[in-house]
């Protein structure tokens, strides 16, 4: 009878360690914005992304045990002049050095989830849609810099790269981040 139980326990504690997610490869984030009258899109990251998140039995807590902050003058786009515009410019102000991030719930029959983006100290729920790719979550959606109080940053980008432009840029922003788990 001892074995018996003893094998049960041992049997749902694999399998319990078995079902647990947790964080396994680096979390990936990319940004595209938007630039010409045809929208063309302009795609980087940031070097400088720092990513608390806990072990969980389930895929809704793993992800609700997110944190993110991000170091807006880290940001890369694989073009020094493109860098120094958008850092000098839509980042220029002291409050928003960082962004940061949670998620605030997940629905796993819709695949959505809802990030909690706090930039320029304004905050706003996002909802991106997600879907499992090889063991990776890879979330998408969109935000708009206008919403998170940054106008006249936003302005200032779109004089200094209207030459470059056309004279026509977009406020909105792609996002989209993979978090691999095993």
């Amino acid at each position: 009878m001892k074995k018996v139980v003893l094998s049960t326990i041992l049997a749902f504690g694999l399998t319990s360690s078995l079902s647990a997610y947790e964080l396994n490869g680096d979390f990936n984030l990319k940004w595209t914005g938007f630039k010409l009258a045809s929208k063309v899109g302009v795609s980087g990251t940031f070097k400088t992304i720092n990513l608390d998140i806990k072990k969980s039995e389930s895929l809704t807590e793993f992800l609700k045990s997110a944190k993110v902050k991000i170091d807006t003058k880290s940001l890369e786009s694989n073009d020094a002049g493109r860098n120094s515009n958008i850092v000098s410019t839509i980042f220029s102000l002291a409050s928003s050095e960082t962004i940061e991030g949670t998620i605030l719930s997940v629905d796993e029959a819709k695949n959505s989830l809802v990030l909690n983006l706090v930039m320029n100290q304004t905050t706003k729920p996002i909802t991106m849609s997600y879907e499992i790719i090889d063991s990776k979550v890879v979330a998408k959606g969109v935000i708009d810099i206008l919403d998170f109080n940054l106008a006249t940053s936003y302005k200032a980008f779109t004089e200094v790269c209207g030459a470059l432009h056309e004279n026509v840029s977009y406020s909105d922003v792609n996002i989209e981040f993979t978090l691999p788990f095993k």
